[in-house]
């Protein structure tokens, strides 16, 4: 039976408006191994001073935070084309959940709400293990450690959801089909979730009408899982809540 990490990464409410999303993609174990990570290494060392930098698009975007060499944008092109092209090349299949945090805490009265994490990591976990009975394999979760309080929040989540069960889907389904939530540090330079980072700013970026960034939606686009019958890509693979 074949084995998919799925790598995720989340985006706050910021100067884009009030959405949140957890994003990121599923890749094939071997494929993770023997062409990512080689392939995404090999760009980082031909492209920065510091290949050991974790990627970080915010800080990328900036300049800041070790990524200053980026303000010579013949530098800047040739990293982002490089990236881009390998994302084309990847057999992955990307998943986003996104809510509108203020939309949310209007209609449902804020005090009475839900965590936010809560909610987007249920239909994350729901459409991976959608995802990994059509492929009649297992998977792994991995999120970029934050801090202990949030790690074992997210931790709690993950094994409710597990041992309960999600709305469409059993406890044991889940189970026989998903194993750890790992929570790589920034230190270990995991790639992939450094590549998952692109994933959520480029899809909110999308939801609020801002410009493609470099093109990566309409890449990640192409990579988002489509779902039963291949054209239930908004239920599958792209989820907006409440829209």
């Amino acid at each position: 039976m074949n084995e998919y990490y799925l790598f995720l990464d989340e985006i706050k409410p910021n100067t884009f408006g009030t959405y949140f999303a957890l994003g990121g993609y599923a890749i094939e174990k071997d494929d993770y191994e023997n062409i990512l990570k080689p392939k995404l290494q090999k760009i980082k060392i031909e492209n920065m001073p510091n290949p050991e930098l974790p990627l970080h698009l915010y800080d990328m975007r900036k300049n800041i935070r070790g990524f200053e060499f980026l303000t010579d944008n013949v530098i800047r092109v040739k990293l982002f084309e490089s990236i881009k092209k390998l994302i084309k090349e990847l057999d992955i299949k990307v998943f986003v959940s996104s809510i509108d945090t203020k939309k949310y805490n209007d209609m449902y009265f804020s005090n009475h709400t839900n965590d936010i994490y809560n909610i987007t990591l249920q239909i994350i976990l729901e459409n991976f293990v959608h995802f990994l009975l059509s492929k009649n394999a297992t998977g792994s979760f991995f999120i970029e450690s934050r801090n202990p309080k949030e790690n074992k929040y997210l931790q709690i989540c993950y094994y409710r959801l597990l041992t309960g069960g999600t709305l469409f889907i059993d406890s044991a389904t889940i189970m026989d089909r998903l194993s750890i939530l790992s929570f790589p540090l920034k230190s270990d330079n995991n790639l992939g979730v450094q590549l998952a980072d692109f994933i959520p700013m480029a899809f909110v970026r999308h939801i609020v009408g801002s410009n493609d960034y470099c093109g990566l939606y309409s890449i990640f686009k192409d990579k988002v899982y489509k779902g039963y019958n291949e054209c239930t890509e908004s239920r599958f693979g792209f989820k907006n809540l409440l829209e």
